[in-house]
């Protein structure tokens, strides 16, 4: 064991495994890690041996080989490459080996920190999956099993947990591709930006429990009065933002003001079936001009949403 070196967010940041993973997030989890030193020739994993690691190379190469008469090198592995995936997935011995192909370092997590890292980030565990899928050549219920994971997955990592919205991540992602089908179909395209009104004072008097299910309660109520089409993300915090395809400005303030009025007259209940205090929310409203950039559109709803607030809450401005 080297203890000479300690595993840094740069050193991080070069692995496969970690791509688009929020490094800041999960470093506190990983900044103890061992890091291990081996010299040319020397083996880190044998067959018939259940690995309960996952190894991510710092620097060096290895190479992964099945040993028979002659040793056949099936794979090398280089400095940002992980391997263990799969062992640590299936829990079955290894078929080959890994030895270091010239003076090689390796950071260690063991199988405890990888369900833990799967469990804080769902881009690690997106990363992971996909690993493990391109390395599996045979066995095709384990690999349908996989598939069925990556896909959920997928999903979860662009939905937010207590509304069941879509989530900044999706908005980020397919926002611009709504906006660009519109643009080129010559149809017009608004966005409804909403906002709590009072929503920290309302946590306040009522505890956040209470903010929780308000959140969750006009998420439901928008959705149901949204058509289909009309996608509705958690923006952040108590803001949703209602992407509303093939409406001109004129036509989505109608929509607003209409759930506006919904939301104020809705009836919010606890778990308990307790009534609680009624909400009141503040739009803004924005259409898509030629082919803005989706950081331009979101910016007048927000200035619009901003006058709302400035001029009393409650009310829609565009």
């Amino acid at each position: 064991m080297d203890d000479s070196f300690k595993l840094s967010i740069t050193d991080i940041k070069q692995q496969t495994l970690f791509n688009n993973v929020d490094i800041d997030q999960i470093f506190p989890l990983m900044r103890d890690c061992k890091i291990l030193h081996l010299d040319k020739g020397e083996r880190l994993v044998d067959t018939k041996q259940i690995s309960k690691h996952i190894y991510l190379i710092i620097s060096g190469s290895f190479n992964v080989e099945l040993i028979g008469e002659t040793p056949e090198t099936v794979v090398e592995l280089n400095q940002g490459d992980s391997f263990g995936e799969v062992t640590i997935f299936n829990q079955q011995p290894a078929v080959t080996t890994v030895s270091a192909k010239e003076a090689s370092r390796v950071a260690i997590l063991d199988e405890s920190l990888v369900w833990k890292l799967a469990e804080q980030s769902h881009s690690f565990s997106l990363n992971m999956l996909k690993i493990i899928s391109s390395r599996l050549q045979h066995g095709n219920s384990v690999i349908d099993k996989l598939d069925a994971l990556l896909k959920q997955f997928e999903h979860n990592a662009t939905i937010d947990s207590l509304t069941s919205l879509y989530n900044r991540r999706w908005l980020d992602s397919m926002l611009e591709r709504i906006m660009r089908r519109c643009y080129q179909n010559e149809e017009p395209l608004s966005i409804l930006m909403l906002d709590i009104d009072n929503f920290k004072a309302y946590n306040d008097i009522n505890g956040h429990l209470a903010g929780d299910v308000a959140l969750r309660t006009i998420s439901q109520l928008i959705v149901q009065h949204l058509r289909p089409e009309d996608p509705l993300t958690r923006y952040g915090g108590e803001e949703l933002l209602a992407i509303l395809p093939g409406l001109n400005v004129g036509e989505a303030a109608t929509i607003a003001d209409r759930l506006r009025n919904i939301i104020k007259q809705a009836d919010i209940i606890n778990s308990e079936q307790t009534p609680l205090p009624g909400i009141t929310v503040s739009i803004g409203v924005a259409e898509m001009a030629n082919c803005d950039a989706p950081k331009k559109l979101i910016d007048v709803a927000d200035k619009n949403l901003y006058r709302a607030k400035h001029e009393g809450k409650d009310k829609v401005c565009y």
